[in-house]
């Protein structure tokens, strides 16, 4: 979580949009540091984390893409697009749009 300090007129600027794609990225980062910040996340590392490890383990090509994607301390930025801003974001949207960059694109942003 960041701190970030904005006048207000970059405040009234601004649109604030749920991205479920961004969520879903949320919850695989909490999946690979395998460390909750609270009971309720605790709980539900211990329902999802066996699955994904046994999933990451018959896909070690997924598991490298995960690797190299999330980098050090950011994520490649073709894999969290923004929204649009048009109205609720839609996740299927959200794919397709990460499916859709040019592998140099994605090459350089990993």
């Amino acid at each position: 979580m960041g701190w970030w300090l904005v006048s207000a007129d970059t405040l009234a600027e601004s649109r604030f949009v749920v991205s479920p794609l961004a969520e879903a990225t949320a919850s695989l980062l909490t999946l690979e540091k395998a460390s909750a910040r609270n009971p309720a996340e605790r709980a539900w590392l211990d329902t999802h984390l066996p699955a994904y490890r046994a999933h990451l383990a018959d896909d070690p090509v997924t598991a490298l893409l995960l690797k190299a994607a999330r980098g050090r301390g950011w994520i490649a930025d073709f894999l969290t697009p923004a929204p649009s801003g048009e109205g609720d974001a839609v996740f299927e949207e959200e794919v397709a749009r990460v499916r859709a960059t040019p592998p140099e694109t994605a090459h350089a942003d990993i």
